[in-house]
């Protein structure tokens, strides 16, 4: 089958929005030996603010599906309201509202938005709301993030960030 120029255009911007998770990955694996501990723990906050904004994305484009006349499945616009919600509670620092998160727990909570997500888009690419191209794309790409977020946890929990 023909990619048409859709396909290739999320293809390659999905890859490139991989760069974020893949980079902090990196900065804290490498630290302190490239990088001060300091400047890596800045990448960790990079990384799960930009999770965030990824797993309000993923979800606001759920939440469009949801609006088209020929939807088949029929979900509730709660689940985006509430992901978007907890990612939003995943990035406000410690001690305000007397929350206190730890690091680890912080991309934990964005992992598990963004398994969540894949799942509900798999679901509608099996309904045939996404083209199929889509469900595979979303796969590898949440393959890769949770890779590097799992290195950025294991990194974090090692350094006693938890």
């Amino acid at each position: 089958m023909a990619r048409n120029k859709q396909q290739d255009e999320m293809t390659r911007l999905g890859f490139y929005g991989l760069t974020p998770f893949v980079l902090s990955a990196v900065a804290l694996w490498t630290s302190p030996i490239v990088l001060p501990q300091h400047v890596a723990l800045d990448f960790h906050q990079l990384s799960l603010v930009y999770g965030a904004v990824i797993v309000a994305y993923l979800s606001g484009a759920g939440a469009g599906v949801t609006l088209t006349p020929t939807q088949k499945l029929r979900e509730s616009f709660l689940p985006g309201q509430l992901i978007a919600l907890v990612a939003f509670v995943a990035i406000i620092p410690d001690g305000v509202l007397f929350m206190w998160l730890g690091a680890a727990w912080r991309h934990t909570i964005i992992l598990v938005l963004l398994i969540y997500l894949l799942m509900r888009d798999m679901n509608a690419t099996s309904a045939g709301l996404f083209p199929n191209w889509y469900g595979a794309l979303r796969l590898r790409l949440t393959f890769w993030a949770g890779l590097s977020i799992l290195l950025i946890i294991s990194r974090l929990v090692l350094w006693g960030y938890y």
